[in-house]
């Protein structure tokens, strides 16, 4: 058991030790550093910059812009209000389209402004082209070629389908009868060709159309075929004289039909003309030309036999007839006529199953911006068509006002050129010009 003094000493040096752990330095020598109170300050300081300077940057970025009081269609937030900027007042705009008119060429652009912006601008009267497209279709919209147009039925009536950008499965090829009131017409290929009244029964039966159906078609889509050569009987002047002994053909006689048969070649078709030589008949020629000549004398003759003949270098029947006999094209088929555009420009006759439904239809977003100029030139007539398939006449000045094109984000390569009657399939619009654009909507 320890003495008391044992433990006095214990206590006292105790005592000590804590003592001098109070008042000493660190283990190891080193003496504790103070905290410093200025640094969670500083820290502090530096947060609070940067969250100012986000602010700003932010507010920076979505703030109103500074350049919208003239030139610009400013939409207004929360709202969807449309003004035309212009000298700084703001007039209530109808559509995109005629804002973009009211704009000057390449200055537009579109603001979205809060109310508060413009509260204080000075507010003038409406203004635009009642009836124009709510907006233009973009260029890489525009559809420039491959149009169709089928003949269809609406109510019980012949009607149009026209289809824009819309793909429309058709088969080439056939021939249509086609009847206008009291006119009859044969369309084969890109032509219609007229059949007179007292002529219609035996040119169709010498074409082998006798028993096609008889399509009732609408002016419109008749018109889209340039009106080729009327079929006829095919007569040859001089028929039934002797040719020029000097001609190399014999005792032949003028309008001998002579088949020349090559072994190893197909048959070929002449006729012997006023002049001795040898003009070329077509197949489809050949069977208008017996009805126009049916008491011409036909012989078979060899590639040598008439080696010493001449060739004509006039043909007896019109170029633009077929060269090949032609078939009708099926009940259960509506004819259509498709365009092409471009350097191989043309209309061609095809025809798709089922009925089409009548009117309009152009691809979503889509259009044209076309010329509607005749084959024999001229100036022609600008226009625009929209996705609701109306048309729109744009100026047109030395051949087409680009300030009015530009305005309205296009340039000349945008141009289409049609035929006036693919023009007119579509509704007519009002026209678009910059002047109607500034004008004020009446009440």
């Amino acid at each position: 058991m320890a003495a008391k003094r044992d433990l006095v000493e214990a206590q006292s040096f105790s005592r000590r030790r804590l003592l001098t752990a109070f008042v000493s330095g660190a283990p190891g020598g080193q003496e504790l550093e103070p905290t410093k109170p200025m640094r969670g300050v500083v820290a502090g300081l530096m947060l609070s910059v940067l969250v100012v300077l986000g602010s700003l940057a932010w507010g920076a970025l979505r703030s109103d812009p500074n350049d919208w009081h003239s030139n610009r269609l400013v939409v207004v937030k929360g709202e969807g209000t449309r003004y035309v900027a212009l000298n700084d007042a703001l007039y209530p705009v109808v559509n995109t389209t005629s804002a973009r008119l009211a704009i000057e060429a390449g200055q537009f652009a579109v603001v979205e402004l809060a109310p508060r912006v413009i509260a204080g601008t000075e507010r003038r009267e409406t203004i635009g082209i009642v009836g124009a497209p709510d907006a233009p279709p973009r260029p890489d919209a525009l559809v420039p070629t491959g149009w169709t147009s089928c003949v269809a039925d609406q109510d019980g009536a012949t009607a149009v389908s026209t289809s824009v950008g819309i793909t429309v499965p058709t088969e080439a090829g056939g021939a249509v009868v086609a009847e206008l009131g009291t006119e009859t017409f044969v369309v084969v290929g890109g032509l219609r060709h007229r059949v007179a009244e007292a002529d219609l029964s035996s040119v169709l039966r010498a074409i082998g159309l006798e028993t096609a159906p008889r399509v009732e078609v609408p002016g419109t889509w008749l018109n889209l075929f340039p009106e080729g050569t009327a079929l006829a009987p095919l007569t040859v002047e001089g028929a039934g004289r002797p040719a020029p002994s000097s001609a190399g053909l014999g005792d032949l006689d003028v309008g001998t039909v002579v088949r020349v048969a090559g072994a190893g070649s197909a048959d070929r078709w002449y006729v012997v003309d006023r002049r001795g030589d040898l003009a070329v008949l077509s197949e489809f020629a050949t069977e208008l030309y017996q009805l126009g000549e049916p008491g011409a004398q036909e012989v078979t003759r060899t590639p040598a036999e008439v080696a010493g003949a001449g060739t004509a270098t006039t043909p007896v029947a019109p170029q633009d007839w077929p060269g090949e006999p032609v078939e009708a094209i099926g009940v259960e088929r509506a004819p259509c006529a498709v365009l092409t555009t471009g350097a191989d420009a043309g209309v061609e006759l095809v025809s798709t199953d089922g009925a089409p439904a009548a009117g309009v239809h152009v691809v979503p977003g889509g259009g044209a911006l076309v010329l509607s100029r005749s084959q024999e030139g001229g100036a022609g007539t600008h226009a625009l068509v929209d996705e609701m398939g109306r048309r729109f006449g744009l100026p047109t000045v030395d051949g087409g006002d680009d300030d009015v094109l530009a305005r309205l984000g296009y340039d000349a390569e945008d141009v289409t050129v049609v035929p006036p009657a693919w023009a007119e399939l579509f509704e007519a619009g009002p026209a678009l010009t910059v002047e109607a654009a500034l004008t004020p909507v009446a009440p």
